[in-house]
Formats: structure tokens, sequence, C-alpha cells
């Protein structure tokens, strides 16, 4: 089988199956652009092995491409959906923006480089969130310069709350089961 991932997913997934698992990772950051991810995705598909892929439904035709190659894909529309449970993520509300520590060492790519928002763009566009939230799976420190650097960017204040694996966990197994 042919696993292909988002590196966003790389630290967790390495923790919950292993360093080989993943055939291909594709850089954090292609999902603000249509076009560039579905390139990447045309290119990763390519080849006669069955597919999973750990993504959300971060393109749209995401289902109807792994469906040409009988793949499948994580069942959450998006890289949040698939850490947290939908009870869990209610518990934070709609003006409280998500963020994995993967997202953290990304946001120059996010939303620099694949966004173009300069540091007037980050405070508009994050301006509506109370607060923004990483989620700390306790796999890895969490850089407090990347935070301190994240909030200077947006201006929004920046937690760091403790998170599990579980319903990622559930995720990965339905995919890969």
């Amino acid at each position: 089988m042919k696993v292909i991932g988002c590196s966003i997913f790389r630290k967790e997934i390495e923790h919950l199956v292993g360093e080989d698992f993943v055939t291909l990772w594709l850089p954090a950051g292609l999902h603000v652009s249509d076009e560039r991810l579905g390139e990447a995705l045309g290119r990763a598909l390519a080849g006669e092995e069955e597919i999973a892929c750990l993504y959300g439904a971060c393109h749209p035709d995401m289902d109807l491409l792994l469906a040409a190659r009988s793949g499948r894909r994580l069942q959450a529309a998006n890289c949040i959906e698939a850490f947290l449970d939908p009870v869990e993520r209610a518990r934070f509300g709609e003006r409280v923006f998500i963020m994995t520590p993967g997202w953290l060492r990304e946001w120059r790519t996010i939303f620099i480089e694949g966004l173009g928002w300069d540091e007037i763009d980050g405070r508009i566009n994050f301006g509506g969130y109370d607060e923004i939230v990483v989620l700390d799976f306790g796999l890895e420190p969490i850089d407090e310069l990347a935070v301190l650097e994240f909030y200077d960017y947006t201006q929004t204040p920046v937690t760091i709350v403790p998170a599990s694996l579980d319903w990622f966990r559930e995720r990965v197994a339905e995919l890969l089961g």
C-alpha cells in the first residue's frame, strides 16, 4: 500500500505508526492552492499501488482523484477535524483558531508564502478570533519563540492546550484498517 501524507501530520503519524510507514510526505501549505495541491496529488497518485491518503478534504476533487485509484483518505474535512472530535472542538467555540504543532512550525509557509499575507493581512484575518490555541500532544516541546513570533504576526493571544491523540489514532486506524 502506498501511503501519502501531508507533512503537517508527520510527527503525529511517526509517533503512532513509525517513521517508515508513509511512502511520500507532501509539503505543508499546499491546501492554500487547489492548483498546486492538485498537481502534487496527481504526481503522488501515479502508480499501481493501493492508496491511503493522510489528508482531509483539502482539495475540491480529493475524493474523485482518490476514487479513480481506489484510494481512500482520512474521514475528516481538515486536519483539525482529524485531531479533535466534534464535542472537543465545540468546547473551544467559534472564535478560537485551532492549530497543531505542525501548523506552528509551518505558519510562515502557509500564511506568508502560500497565501501571501503580510503582517497586516495576518492581523486582519486573525482579528476575528479571541484566541489561537495550539494543541500540545506531548510529542515535542512547543517552541516558545515560534509562539511569540506567531503572536507578533497575528496580535491574537496564543494559548498552548494539552491534547490527546486518541481521536486521531481512531481516524488513522479507520483509514488503514
